[in-house]
């Protein structure tokens, strides 16, 4: 059964260096729920992935992802220069830690953290 649940995620193209385990986790992902994968757009309810967005934790997160059931959310990831001031004051903004981490990590992390959040909807235990 798939979560009733479509996530839109807008990132850069990943660096070779990330493809492959992008690659897996985006295929892992799409058994789940309704993703679609793009590069470039940003549509107004988008959220940013930003350093100075508002921190969640995985179970913040997870609640996040539960109260979207039935609709459309969409993650975007920035590029090496981030998003620009004018993007940022238009859309919610979510950070990942309180560190700042290359884009295509910040690709990586988010696709992990989806992937945590879905299975734990489904009632499988992640390996940690």
């Amino acid at each position: 059964m798939r979560i009733p649940l479509k996530i839109k995620i807008i990132a850069p193209k990943p660096s070779k260096e990330y493809k492959e385990v992008i690659e897996f986790y985006r295929k892992r992902l799409k058994n789940l729920a309704n993703f679609e994968f793009l590069s470039q757009g940003l549509p107004k309810d988008a959220i940013l992935l930003d350093p100075e967005g508002k921190e969640l934790s995985s179970e913040d997160f997870l609640k996040m992802l539960k109260n979207s059931f039935g609709r459309e959310i969409c993650f975007a990831v920035g590029d090496a220069r981030g998003f620009p001031a004018e993007i940022k004051r238009t859309h919610k903004k979510i950070s990942l830690s309180r560190l700042t981490f290359q884009h295509d990590l910040a690709h990586l992390i988010l696709l992990e953290q989806l992937y945590r959040a879905l299975l734990k909807l489904k009632g499988v235990e992640y390996e940690k």
